[in-house]
């Protein structure tokens, strides 16, 4: 990874009323206004009965596309450019079910006793939409010019094996904070047989979008725009870059 790597932007803090932390509603993730019928703030993500995955009782639709970064194939310090689809366990693939232009916005799986609703047709699929992750070739998959994601973190200074990359051997691993949870930063794990839950572990640590950014705007975690979990700018670990990376 280096630091010019573009963030994965997962949407503006929102509203007045919605600043970094107020909380979900209001916020750029509550569609309530947007929806064609009455609807829960949580609908567009979650349902209690009925959702297409157990884990995180997902009801949006999920994109079919396999991610994968075509302009490289590894990182400045050798490690290679992960690819992953719907069934990686890690949270992007959520993320990227809005916000890689394929999938509309209100498309879910269930809501009020009915299936396969379209609650409203809205993507992030024209080319000028800020939040647009696959924006140089909509639609494709291809994540170039965006930060790695499902991608391995070198957690106390340890290389990691996460989502089958390694982080390469040319890497400098005194590069990268050794504890970015501390500094609010959120790492996860992947067991090597499919599983990735939330934590870092030694040696099977990982990224992804939502570890920079909170999407339920939740407060004491998201401190600026974008739903960040650190300041869009600075020069110190308040800076959202220089909570992972030691420069």
């Amino acid at each position: 990874m280096t630091m010019g790597a573009v963030l994965l932007a997962v949407g503006l803090a929102g509203p007045a009323g919605a600043a970094p932390g107020d909380g979900l509603a209001l916020s750029a993730h509550d569609f309530t206004d947007d929806a064609s019928v009455t609807v829960g703030v949580c609908t567009f993500c979650h349902t209690p009965h009925r959702a297409q995955q157990t884990k995180l009782l997902w009801n949006h639709t999920l994109s079919s596309q396999t991610y994968s970064w075509q302009d490289t194939t590894v990182t400045t310090g050798g490690t290679p450019l992960p690819t992953f689809d719907a069934n990686w366990q890690g949270v992007s693939k959520n993320c990227l079910s809005c916000h890689d232009g394929t999938v509309a916005i209100g498309d879910v799986a269930w809501f009020d006793a009915t299936p396969n609703q379209n609650l409203f047709v809205d993507t992030h699929s024209a080319p000028t939409d800020p939040y647009l992750i696959t924006f140089a070739n909509p639609g494709s998959g291809d994540m170039d010019g965006n930060h790695p994601v499902a991608h391995p973190f070198p957690f106390q200074g340890a290389a990691s094996t996460y989502n089958s990359v390694t982080t390469g051997a040319p890497a400098v691993l005194s590069g990268w904070q050794a504890d970015p949870e501390s500094l609010g930063i959120r790492l996860f794990n992947d067991d090597g047989s499919g599983n990735v839950s939330a934590g870092a572990v030694v040696g099977q640590s990982g990224i992804e979008c939502s570890s920079c950014h909170d999407p339920h705007n939740t407060a004491g975690q998201v401190v600026d725009v974008y739903f960040l979990r650190g300041t869009l700018t600075g020069n110190d670990t308040n800076y959202i870059c220089l909570k992972c990376h030691n420069k």
